[in-house]
């Protein structure tokens, strides 16, 4: 055990911080113990046999400089970033553990005052929290996350993942703040978390990699007994799906003031099967349109980001046991080419209510061929987000054909609907379908 003895509270310690860590694991590996206390850092390497502890009254602050993470510079490149706070490279046995804090600073991350369309003007360049690559027997637990300045934990290419009792506590209008990304991984349970995020809870994707030995598939991931709140998707399959994703279970979740519950958005060619969400609640509760979503409590959606390209094959997909309240449709859009194949909806039971933005009467594809730009205009759109049309509208988002329904299908073959229920208000608000299931064919 390797405790710190750092300057006085406040300072930065990075180069304290990482010489224990290097002494650590050169005397064969270890705990390193944070005194308790604020303590500023830049970015963090760990290291084979590492477990860095952050006991309850110590606070492991991210600096607000980018300059200060070329170390922690990474293969994955997630929006902007290729850097992060905490990371690693072909290690194992890693673990991050404690009731204490790490801390991503994220007001000093913003380029300016104000929102834009509910969203804060966040930097281009920020890092992410924790960027562990090509890692083994990695164990995250008990920790509080607060205001990432951009994704909280990115786990690439990683096998025998646990992540268990965390807290993230994340900006509620910061962008790109999702809680835990699990990409291209293999072997994962996650259990007993309560993630805050304006972004994705939890998503599993496959990304574009630079690097040829961080792609393979995500596979064999399990997620139960978790509490999640976000503005975005808050379980999420995709969007990036370079590589294949397959036997994913999500069950035990509870969900609540999400735009989306639960979500597989396939973009980029992967193969997504053997899918399953589970015995969970939700409360979907409607966003500004910077979010995408409209407050489905499940949507299913396949069509290539770049035109021209193939589209994903989706398959073997369930979604059993889920209870809650909703003011969007369950939705579910294949690509024409290749239709949504297998689908399982069943013992399902929601209440569908008006939102308060009238979102409900929208359908949202996003994201689209259009959605790729540099954008930053409130008239025109957002980077990476949305691009209004001539007239006003918003690529991908469109009224729904018939007025709102229940459930929505689309370009969806062998679809099995069983002990479905959905209550709606009587009578139905304008615009609203008399139909429950409106679907092609």
């Amino acid at each position: 055990m390797t405790e710190i003895h750092a300057p006085q509270e406040g300072n930065v310690i990075t180069e304290i911080l990482q010489a224990a860590i290097d002494n650590t694991a050169a005397a064969g590996g270890g705990r390193v113990t944070l005194p308790r206390g604020r303590w500023v850092s830049g970015a963090i390497v760990m290291r084979s046999g590492i477990e860095l502890h952050v006991p309850l009254g110590a606070t492991l602050a991210c600096s607000g400089d980018y300059d200060d993470f070329v170390a922690g510079t990474v293969s994955v490149i997630a929006e902007d970033s290729d850097r992060g706070f905490i990371v690693a490279r072909d290690a194992e046995n890693i673990a991050i553990t404690g009731k204490g804090v790490i801390h991503g600073s994220g007001p000093d991350w913003c380029s300016r005052e104000g929102l834009f369309d509910g969203v804060k003007w966040a930097n281009y360049n920020r890092p992410r929290m924790v960027v562990f690559e090509a890692c083994r027997n990695v164990d995250i637990r008990d920790v509080t996350f607060i205001e990432a300045p951009m994704w909280t934990i990115h786990l690439v290419a990683c096998e025998h993942i646990r992540v268990s009792d965390l807290t993230i506590l994340n900006d509620m209008a910061m962008p790109n703040t999702d809680g835990v990304n699990f990409d291209s991984c293999r072997d994962a349970f996650m259990s007993g978390c309560k993630i805050v995020a304006a972004d994705d809870s939890v998503c599993v994707k496959t990304c574009a990699k630079l690097d040829p030995a961080l792609e393979g598939p995500a596979e064999r991931i399990h997620v139960t007994n978790c509490h999640f709140t976000s503005r975005s998707c808050s379980v999420k399959i995709g969007t990036e799906t370079h590589q294949d994703v397959r036997d994913v279970v999500f069950s035990g979740i509870t969900i609540t003031g999400t735009n989306r519950a639960f979500g597989i958005m396939a973009r980029d060619g992967g193969t997504i099967e053997r899918i399953r969400f589970s015995n969970s609640t939700v409360d979907c509760a409607q966003a500004p349109h910077a979010y995408w979503g409209s407050g489905e409590p499940i949507t299913i959606n396949s069509h290539a980001r770049v035109r021209g390209a193939q589209p994903s094959i989706v398959r073997d997909i369930a979604v059993t046991g889920i209870t809650g309240r909703c003011e969007g449709a369950i939705v579910v859009h294949g690509d024409p080419e290749r239709p949504i194949e297998n689908l399982l909806i069943s013992a399902v039971n929601l209440r569908q209510e008006p939102g308060e933005y009238a979102h409900e009467m929208f359908l949202d594809l996003r994201p689209v061929p259009e959605d790729v730009n540099d954008l930053d205009d409130p008239e025109l759109g957002r980077r990476n987000c949305f691009v209004r049309r001539p007239d006003g509208g918003i690529y991908g988002v469109d009224p729904y054909p018939n007025g709102l329904p229940g459930i929505f299908l689309r370009h969806v073959r062998e679809a099995r609907l069983e002990q479905v229920q959905i209550d709606r208000p009587s009578p139905l608000p304008e615009g609203w379908s008399p139909d429950l299931i409106d679907r092609d064919g």
